[in-house]
């Protein structure tokens, strides 16, 4: 688990632009809920950022699942 936390931690401050701390605690709060957001964004940048997320993932052989949703 702490390889996959890490893994996290370096795509939420890469992509994301997370500050360490920040990005510590999103993880921890994923982790403990399931899910969480993570960022607000137009929805095409949304889509690129879950597309970016979902190939780094992929490539380090990480299932991690990336739900982008329209603001209601």
């Amino acid at each position: 688990m702490f390889s996959k936390s890490m893994n996290q931690i370096q795509v939420l401050k890469n992509i994301f632009n997370y500050e360490e701390e920040d990005a510590q605690a999103v993880t921890m709060r994923i982790h403990t809920e399931g899910a969480g957001i993570v960022a607000v964004y137009p929805y095409e940048l949304a889509e690129q950022k879950g597309i970016e997320v979902t190939m780094e993932a992929r490539s380090q052989g990480y299932p991690l699942q990336i739900k982008v949703e329209a603001e209601v």
